[in-house]
């Protein structure tokens, strides 16, 4: 049984729904990509029933820490393999060979895996938050194709494996979308519990930090490498 949101998981929501009608709207532009042409790049996957301006917040950071940024955005009638095959073409031409890392939110999450494994996306570091990486039990609730996905033990989470890169994951304590919210504890991964709901999280100051904090970790050991 699904518990009442929580006021700051409707505020999450509706902020969510803001950042996407302002930008559809032409009120407000999405970040304004910075960095140098040849550095690294985050893309930023959105989740179920979303849209790429959920991240705008977290991309505007990103940005302004240097890191050159994109999101894709994808509708929720769409197969599982459809989106994946669409998100794997805009990131091999968004990356156009530079450094590259994923952060996916939820559902995102699972689709960044997949064109990591199954497209070759050569994305050198993984962020993903709250995403059910052993399904969840509410996605049998819903008839499509796309949350098919979701469900634990679907044909998607039986052929991924783990991700090959570093990996951090983190979980959503008062998950009421990712059910148990244990499932979003992705095994080999540096796993981060955050006293958050699954929408929250998207705005939440601790996740923005352990985010920034990954990717900056990420570019330092690239650098260190490169000197090397």
């Amino acid at each position: 049984m699904i518990g009442p949101m929580s006021v700051s998981e409707i505020a999450a929501v509706a902020r969510q729904g803001w950042l996407i009608g302002a930008r559809g709207l032409g009120l407000r532009p999405g970040p304004t990509p910075r960095g140098p042409g040849d550095g690294p790049l985050v893309a930023f996957v959105h989740g179920f029933m979303a849209s790429g301006p959920v991240f705008d917040p977290l991309r505007a950071r990103a940005a302004a820490a240097g890191f050159a940024t994109t999101d894709f955005s994808y509708g929720p009638l769409a197969r599982f393999e459809t989106i994946a095959g669409r998100l794997a073409e805009h990131l091999h031409s968004a990356a156009e060979g530079r450094p590259l890392a994923l952060v996916g939110h939820s559902l995102g999450g699972l689709l960044s895996r997949w064109v990591m494994q199954e497209y070759g996306v050569p994305a050198e570091r993984l962020v993903t938050l709250a995403t059910p990486h052993h399904g969840t039990a509410i996605a049998r609730r819903w008839p499509t194709a796309l949350a098919r996905a979701l469900r634990p033990e679907s044909a998607v989470l039986r052929r991924l494996r783990d991700p090959e890169v570093a990996h951090l994951a983190l979980v959503a304590r008062h998950d009421t979308m990712v059910i148990p919210p244990e499932s979003a504890a992705a095994p080999g991964a540096e796993v981060r519990w955050l006293d958050v709901g699954h929408n929250g999280i998207l705005f939440d100051a601790e996740a923005h930090d352990r985010i920034m904090g990954a990717l900056s970790a990420w570019r330092r050991e690239r650098t260190a490498s490169a000197a090397e």
